[in-house]
C-alpha cells in the first residue's frame, strides 16, 4: 500500500527518535555498569550490594 508523503515523514522522524532513544538506554546502562566497577576496584563493598538487591527483586 502506498504511503502519503505526510505519512512517511512522521514514520522517518518517529525511527529517528526511537534509534536514539535506544541508543542513549544503552550508553546509561554501560556508564552504570562502569560505576559499579569502578566502586569495587576502588573498595566500596556497597556497589556488591546493589548489585544482589537488584538480582532478588
Amino acid at each position: 500500500m502506498h504511503q502519503s508523503r505526510k505519512e512517511q515523514g512522521l514514520e522517518r522522524i518517529s525511527r529517528k527518535l526511537l534509534h536514539a532513544d535506544r541508543h542513549e538506554a544503552i550508553r546509561l546502562s554501560q556508564l552504570e555498569e562502569d560505576m559499579e566497577a569502578a566502586e569495587e576496584w576502588a573498595g566500596f563493598p556497597a556497589a556488591a550490594g546493589k548489585r544482589s538487591d537488584k538480582m532478588d527483586t
